[in-house]
């Protein structure tokens, strides 16, 4: 949030999220209870998502949206990183 915060200052009118497995919104831990939270002054709120599974995709936007957690939903399916194609998301 913080982050985000600094670019809203300069201008940004769209920050996202950190990337979040759509697995862990459904089995919400400390890390993803963290990445899924905003500022109550941050508008329009956009979570960059990201899994393997269309169901589990769904589930998760479902959810978010439900919770009123966010406004936008950036999917992530082109992302390079070996910590996320190795479990079969982005790039992979």
């Amino acid at each position: 949030y913080p982050f985000r915060k600094i670019c809203r200052e300069f201008g940004a009118p769209l920050c996202v999220s950190e990337m979040v497995l759509a697995s862990g919104v459904s089995r919400p831990n400390a890390e993803t209870s963290m990445k899924t939270s905003f500022g109550e002054d941050e508008h329009p709120r956009s979570i960059q998502l990201y899994g393997v599974d269309p169901y589990t995709l769904s589930e998760a936007t479902r959810r978010l949206v439900e919770d009123g957690k966010v406004d936008h939903i950036d999917l992530n399916f082109g992302c390079p990183m070996k910590k996320v194609t190795s479990k079969g998301g982005g790039a992979a």
